[in-house]
């Protein structure tokens, strides 16, 4: 492993290790994402062997996504989800097992709005994180002029 790749994967588990909920769920969706691109040049340059390594990690990604949907709390949303993540999973495994790119292209294009629409979820928590931060801090800071001039 050379030293670049040895920092990004640091980088990588710094990530994972620091981020939110959302946050995860996003980088879960990029990996997906990346990993479907990956399998799919593996096809087109007929490397079988990158193609299945990239296949088995969007597969995991998205087994991990569908076992943590919440069924009771998620109510409609976990169910739509869930049939969704079953869908994908059978055009993957097609796509890969008849070495046919459409399929995967699909999923790409069925799992890139989930992940633009994760990110805005991610964006409006940390704003409010923020927002709730400074609040925090401004309502501190009154606190203590107030019992400074009180």
């Amino acid at each position: 492993m050379s030293y670049a790749d040895s920092l990004s994967k640091r980088y990588q588990e710094t990530s994972v290790n620091t981020a939110s909920g959302e946050q995860l769920v996003v980088l879960l969706y990029e990996g997906a994402i990346q990993s479907l691109k990956k399998a799919i040049a593996g096809i087109n340059d007929n490397n079988l062997e990158a193609k299945h390594e990239a296949v088995d990690r969007v597969l995991g990604i998205i087994q991990h996504l569908q076992s943590t949907l919440d069924m009771k709390r998620g109510g409609q949303i976990a169910a739509d989800l869930d049939r969704l993540y079953t869908y994908i999973t059978s055009r993957i495994l097609d796509g890969s097992s008849k070495l046919e790119i459409a399929p995967l292209q699909e999923v790409v294009k069925l799992l890139t709005p989930l992940l633009e629409a994760w990110e805005e979820v991610a964006k409006r928590k940390n704003e409010n994180s923020v927002t709730a931060k400074a609040m925090m801090a401004g309502q501190e800071g009154s606190t203590i002029r107030l019992q400074l001039h009180g």
